[in-house]
């Protein structure tokens, strides 16, 4: 297992689906220079799911190919499709940005936190329940997809106070801009922007 330096970090975003992650993360990464590591899945691709930007789809064969060589940090089931996070993805991405950052869940967050430490901080977004449903239903989901992504939906809440910072995403651009702040001001001292 690569063990990071002292100035390497793994920024974990994680909240309801459709509370807006991985809009927020992708911004703040582009503002940050900070790269996203692509997790892997053998569930099928929504509409506005671009491969290799939001995962790398695979068949359910080739996830356990991988997983028998030990290439996962971390493996879950949700909803009957398997996900995963390369150990050397995270590994070249931080030794060539030192900053990197990724999507997940709880449970993803919380398997990456125990393997590497303090150097991950993971950073709950989150939104009320009815604007998450309303953001589902506008990017297209079927109300059999809503049903399932809002069944994890408390659970995900629960785990904002477990995070070491959360954002309630309400306007996309404020939450983008006191993030993307934080995360300069306390990890990268990167002064990237002004901030006044």
């Amino acid at each position: 297992m690569y063990e990071l330096k002292d100035t390497e970090i793994i920024f974990v975003f994680t909240g309801p689906n459709g509370a807006g992650r991985r809009t927020v993360a992708q911004m703040s990464g582009s503002t940050l220079g900070i790269k996203q590591i692509v997790s892997y899945t053998t569930r099928p691709p929504r509409a506005i799911e671009v491969e290799g930007q939001d995962y790398y789809f695979i068949t359910a064969e080739a996830f356990a190919d991988a997983e028998s060589k030990d290439e996962f940090i971390e493996v879950m089931e949700i909803d009957g499709y398997h996900y995963g996070i390369k150990e050397s993805d995270v590994t070249t991405q931080l030794q060539k940005f030192g900053a990197v950052c990724l999507i997940l869940n709880r449970y993803g967050a919380d398997a990456l936190k125990s393997v590497y430490g303090d150097r991950v901080v993971r950073i709950c977004i989150y939104a009320d329940r009815d604007t998450v449903m309303k953001r589902e239903q506008q990017r297209g989901d079927s109300p059999e997809q809503i049903e399932r992504y809002m069944s994890h939906y408390d659970e995900e809440m629960e785990y904002k106070d477990s995070c070491e910072h959360a954002f309630e995403n309400i306007d996309l651009a404020h939450t983008v801009f006191d993030l993307t702040k934080t995360l300069d001001e306390n990890y990268l001292h990167r002064n990237l922007l002004d901030l006044d």
